[in-house]
């Protein structure tokens, strides 16, 4: 199969059938396109996996140099929002501790109620429910009272 060089001095199968591309179509060497960057040349390869080696192989006979760079680089940023996606979907999806709700009786001060022993069971709620703010700490104390 005979090639001639195209305008980027890429080889162009002059022989191409209208039927499906043949393997030597469908491939393009490294040693051909010297003008990308070796992570360039590894995004077009994956890119080559995901979309197959025909189109890339085509995308690099036609488009020119600077081109194909954009390409490249617009591969790699997707790949780079798809991991960022990735991480903050993962993230995001970390189970919460749950706290306990225990309950308190209301504290009336009744004769023979013993006041140490509701704050004892205030403080057990209080940090069940891992309220760690001062104000909040009150604010629960003060909802538990009754009268």
């Amino acid at each position: 199969m005979e090639y001639e060089r195209g305008a980027e001095n890429l080889p162009v199968d002059t022989n191409m059938s209208t039927g499906s591309p043949n393997a030597a179509a469908t491939h393009v060497a490294r040693e051909d396109c010297p003008h990308l960057a070796d992570p360039e040349w590894e995004a077009l390869q994956r890119l080559a996996t995901a979309n197959g080696e025909a189109t890339v192989a085509t995308m690099l006979r036609t488009l020119s140099p600077t081109e194909q760079h954009g390409v490249a680089l617009g591969f790699i940023m997707k790949e780079q929002r798809e991991v960022a996606a990735r991480t903050t979907v993962s993230t995001s999806s970390t189970p919460r501790v749950e706290s306990l709700k225990f309950h308190v009786n209301s504290y009336v001060g009744r004769e023979g109620e013993p006041l140490l022993r509701w704050l004892v069971e205030v403080d057990t709620a209080i940090t069940a429910r891992r309220i760690v703010d001062t104000l909040s700490k009150v604010a629960f104390a003060m909802s538990c009272l009754g009268g």
